[in-house]
């Protein structure tokens, strides 16, 4: 059992413990009203970035739900349900008997598997074959629904085509344009915009406390100002070496001095190299995906159409090199020279031109 899948695991829960929900106001008063009102539907999409929310809303919704039974959704406190309610433990817990979290599961070796796969499904299948436990409304969440692999995906499709009385599914997507059309069909779409940087602050200040006692606080405002509005990630950035790392690496793509791009490709390079830091690597390439995607924007808005196309040919390299590393495990070292490579070539380019 690694250390990453110990902490992907703690996260995919860490919505279920987080009593208040901060933003989305309008999606959480959508699906309300629609249940309040008798015209709720049985499949909803929640979408949007990672870690800006989805889940936080989902289990909040879920709660209410299961706790307020029929017409008195209707009176829905706005806090939502609290630690301290049955509901609330019931879930966290894994015990409710109307609630099924449908996610990731460990193989025979203990490690998080890479998708939701059949199997999943057919347990909820089984979940479904019950009948409630209260006699009330059940709901189903599946967190993500884009790590389905076809056979899953399939077997949920038929659940959504004809299902059961009284019960809700809510799928939570990163991407919902990889879903199937005919599950994307089934559903209402809520898609969740980013959240301002205050909100994030708050969120992980109410949801992750214990998670950031040991954050400086100048580093966990610099991850909430690089999130992109989404709290799930600043707790990646604050908890990582990659944001300390990129911020050395800005530094020196800014200065355009060969040498000391070279030092800090050394040293990068050494701390993210090796096979526990991963989801290190994959938060720094992010980083660097979110630059260029940053300077091909401002070249644009400045009317310099050649400069932003020289920056998304830039950011399609930075992206291709993502998906070879994601699929190949190319040589973190070779990967890292040759984004650092293309980025530092065209902000020299860049400066040529201004």
């Amino acid at each position: 059992m690694s250390k990453a899948d110990d902490r992907l695991e703690e996260r995919i829960l860490l919505p279920g413990r987080q009593a208040r929900l901060l933003g989305h106001e309008q999606a959480r008063e959508e699906i309300l009203h629609a249940f309040a009102t008798g015209r709720a539907h049985h499949g909803w999409l929640i979408s949007g970035a990672p870690g800006v929310g989805k889940a936080t809303l989902a289990w909040h919704v879920a709660r209410l739900l299961l706790a307020l039974p029929g017409e008195r959704i209707a009176e829905a406190p706005e806090q939502g349900i609290g630690p301290e309610h049955p509901v609330f433990q019931q879930m966290l817990a894994g015990a409710h008997p109307d609630f099924f979290l449908l996610r990731r599961q460990r193989d025979r070796s203990k490690r998080l598997r890479a998708g939701i796969v059949v199997e999943d499904a057919r347990a909820l299948g089984h979940f479904l074959s019950l009948k409630s436990a209260s006699g009330g409304r059940r709901v189903v969440m599946i967190d993500v629904a884009d790590e389905m692999n076809a056979s899953a995906a399939n077997a949920i499709l038929k659940l959504l085509e004809e299902p059961p009385p009284n019960t809700f599914f809510f799928l939570l997507a990163h991407a919902p344009g990889r879903l199937l059309p005919t599950i994307r069909s089934r559903c209402l779409h809520v898609p969740l915009s980013p959240l301002p940087e205050e909100e994030v602050m708050e969120a992980l200040r109410c949801g992750a406390a214990e998670l950031l006692e040991d954050v400086d606080d100048a580093l966990l405002r610099a991850a909430v100002a690089m999130s992109g509005g989404s709290a799930g990630r600043a707790l990646d950035l604050a908890g990582s070496k990659a944001l300390e790392l990129w911020r050395e690496t800005e530094q020196a793509l800014a200065a355009r001095e060969a040498r000391r791009l070279a030092d800090v490709v050394e040293r990068v390079s050494t701390a993210l190299a090796t096979a526990d830091a991963r989801a290190d690597l994959a938060l720094f390439l992010q980083l660097a995906d979110a630059w260029a995607r940053q300077c091909m924007r401002q070249a644009a808005e400045n009317g310099d159409a050649a400069r932003a196309a020289r920056w998304a040919e830039v950011l399609s390299g930075v992206q291709e090199r993502r998906r070879m590393q994601e699929a190949v495990n190319l040589n973190a070292r070779q990967l890292l020279a040759g984004v650092l490579g293309a980025l530092a070539t065209a902000s020299r380019e860049a400066a040529t031109v201004a």
